[in-house]
């Protein structure tokens, strides 16, 4: 199973952004400092716009991959490892991209919808963003009942 929580608000803001510090070198050529600053931040903004634009989650037999963006930032843990899903609603705190708390991880780029994953042998939580909580959680479970680990 394969599902994407495309990050509009991000894509958004950094192409705004993005226009206009381009708008501003075109209009007002850069001069002295500010005009370099400009300059070197364009690329930076379209680097991170690319790197988190969309969250891709990858669920098979064996394993749970995410991958944020163009693919370079991501992550996976072992079906084996973990002892349950369920769909959440993450808070305004959780943000997006990616947070550690005291014992929870978030990867999210879009909205407060989320899959979370317990663990066997650990405290520790995962939350992964997704637009279909219910979808990819039961998904899970039922990989998770098939293997009798629930």
């Amino acid at each position: 199973m394969e599902t994407k929580q495309t990050g509009w608000t991000i894509i958004f803001v950094f192409a705004i952004t993005l226009f206009t510090f381009i708008l501003f070198s075109i209009l007002m050529p850069p001069q002295g400092e500010g005009g370099v600053l400009i300059l070197a931040f364009s690329p930076v903004l379209l680097i991170v716009m690319l790197l988190f634009y969309q969250l891709t989650v990858k669920v098979d037999r064996e394993t749970i991959k995410i991958r944020f963006g163009i693919g370079l930032i991501r992550k996976s843990w072992k079906l084996s490892a973990i002892e349950s899903a369920a769909p959440v609603r993450n808070s305004f705190f959780h943000g997006w991209g990616i947070h550690y708390t005291l014992n929870t991880a978030v990867y999210n780029v879009s909205g407060f919808s989320a899959v979370e994953l317990s663990f066997r042998h650990s405290k520790r939580k995962v939350r992964i963003g997704t637009s279909e909580p219910e979808r990819l959680a039961g998904y899970i479970n039922r990989l998770l009942e098939k293997d009798g680990r629930i």
